[in-house]
């Protein structure tokens, strides 16, 4: 299961909850207040890779990694 960012419109309180995908909007309860007005926000997700701080052979720039988007 994914871990969703949300944040409360009626008390602003920022919150993560681990939730099936197939959870509709509405049906988060904020964990402060009670309220199911919540809005799930867009995260950022980083990562660290020990060693290198140069991109590894075959690394695109823009880090796709694979290739796979056609940047080759």
């Amino acid at each position: 299961m994914p871990m969703y960012e949300y944040r409360c419109d009626r008390c602003t309180q920022s919150f993560t909850l681990l939730q099936s995908v197939h959870v509709r909007p509405g049906e988060t309860i904020c964990p402060h207040c009670g309220t199911n007005q919540t809005q799930r926000l867009f995260s950022t997700f980083a990562s660290k890779v020990e060693g290198s701080s140069s991109p590894s052979p075959g690394m695109r720039s823009h880090g796709c990694g694979s290739g796979g988007c056609g940047c080759g």
